[in-house]
């Protein structure tokens, strides 16, 4: 009580002009912490839509489970375990396969980059040609075509030669798999 008796001197004491500066300050703060408070509250409710949203896909996954099984199945029933590749033989099939194609002096193999999974390990290549003719393009992709499903080109990017226009700089982006213990 005895707070609220000093602000009432306090206030007394001032002037008018004094009174509604006073006034405007604690408007601004209470305009201030009500805004605030809005904003966090339209946060909570976005995360809740968020999650609520999330929720539902993982339940319509959860749903289709057996779905998702029976087609998981069917898939590895096409494909040969002792025939995909590793990280490691990925590269060399890679590095054969741009010997075979007589490409080894125009080739620049980066490292291999992988992502672990449950059911498989996907593993991308990048392999950059400089300077060789249509015919070796054309000759390396069906060299990787008769390596499908185990590797597969993603991408490929085809560039002429500035200097010699007969010429073409390729990069190509190679994919494989690698399947994990199914138990």
């Amino acid at each position: 009580m005895r707070k609220w008796d000093i602000a009432k001197r306090i206030f007394k004491r001032m002037s008018v002009r004094e009174r509604l500066l006073a006034l405007v300050f604690i408007l601004t703060l209470i305009g201030l912490w009500t805004s605030s408070q809005f904003q966090r509250a339209r946060s909570w409710n976005d995360t809740r839509q968020l999650t609520g949203a999330s929720l539902q896909d993982h339940q319509m996954y959860l749903d289709r489970a057996d779905e998702f099984r029976n087609g998981l199945d069917a898939a590895l029933e096409r494909v040969e375990p002792s025939k995909t590749k590793s990280a490691t033989e990925l590269a060399g099939q890679i590095d054969q396969l741009v010997r075979q194609a007589g490409l080894s002096a125009s080739a620049d193999i980066d490292p291999v980059r992988s992502r672990d999974g449950e059911i498989f390990n996907d593993h991308n290549i990048r392999v950059r040609l400089s300077r060789i003719s249509i015919a070796q393009v054309i000759e390396f992709n069906s060299l990787i075509r008769k390596e499908t499903p185990y590797i597969t080109v993603e991408k490929v990017d085809l560039s002429s030669n500035q200097r010699k226009p007969t010429e073409i700089d390729a990069r190509f982006e190679i994919n494989s798999f690698e399947l994990t213990n199914l138990n």
